[in-house]
């Protein structure tokens, strides 16, 4: 491994090395996950670290049914505004679901089913959908340096990346990539920021 060069991390020993997300929205140990996600969530945004000023972006725009394979744009956007505030809404086991402010009720969901092993240019589908079930669910670690990364419950390899690598202005439409990575490295490092 070269100099400034990072490793990329696997499933497992980010299992064993991290701890959860530390903002107060952890549930009580005996809460049932119906009293933990009518606890109230936090808004925050969520901010790549590889790419300053780049946000995750979700359009919900038309979705008022969930869809099997999902719906809506998951993108990343250059500064923050109504499509990148979430509400981090804590579930029982350490697990968190993200739903857009903007558009109620609209999860992000991350299909990792197709994630087997790392790719350059990451796999799996992200996008959004209508309530959350397992796909829309997340554990979220927090590092040593203060930074996370978003793990799939469902697909437990897969973790959430964020190509932002063209995203240098603002685009109604977003731009970049969202999709998911087995493992976690620079491109899955995440800032979380609580409004």
């Amino acid at each position: 491994m070269g100099k400034g060069e990072e490793r990329m991390v696997t499933a497992e020993e980010q299992l064993d090395s991290s701890q959860s997300f530390g903002l107060g929205l952890e549930p009580e140990p005996d809460m049932t996950e119906s009293e933990a996600s009518s606890r109230p969530g936090l808004v925050v945004t969520i901010q790549s670290v590889q790419f300053p000023n780049v946000f995750l972006r979700l359009d919900g725009n038309g979705v008022t049914s969930s869809n099997g394979a999902g719906v809506g744009t998951v993108n990343c956007q250059f500064g923050a505004g109504p499509y990148e505030k979430f509400i981090l809404r804590p579930y029982a086991g350490d697990q968190y679901s993200i739903e857009s402010l903007q558009f109620p009720n609209v999860y992000l969901r991350l299909d990792g089913s197709q994630v087997t092993s790392p790719q350059g240019s990451g796999s799996g589908t992200v996008n959004g959908q209508f309530g959350a079930g397992p796909y829309e669910r997340f554990v979220i670690r927090q590092e040593a340096d203060g930074q996370y990364f978003i793990q799939s419950v469902q697909f437990p390899q897969a973790y959430l990346r964020v190509d932002g690598s063209n995203v240098d202005s603002f685009n109604g439409a977003g731009a970049g990539t969202v999709n998911a990575q087995y493992g976690s490295g620079p491109w899955e490092k995440f800032q979380i920021t609580v409004l």
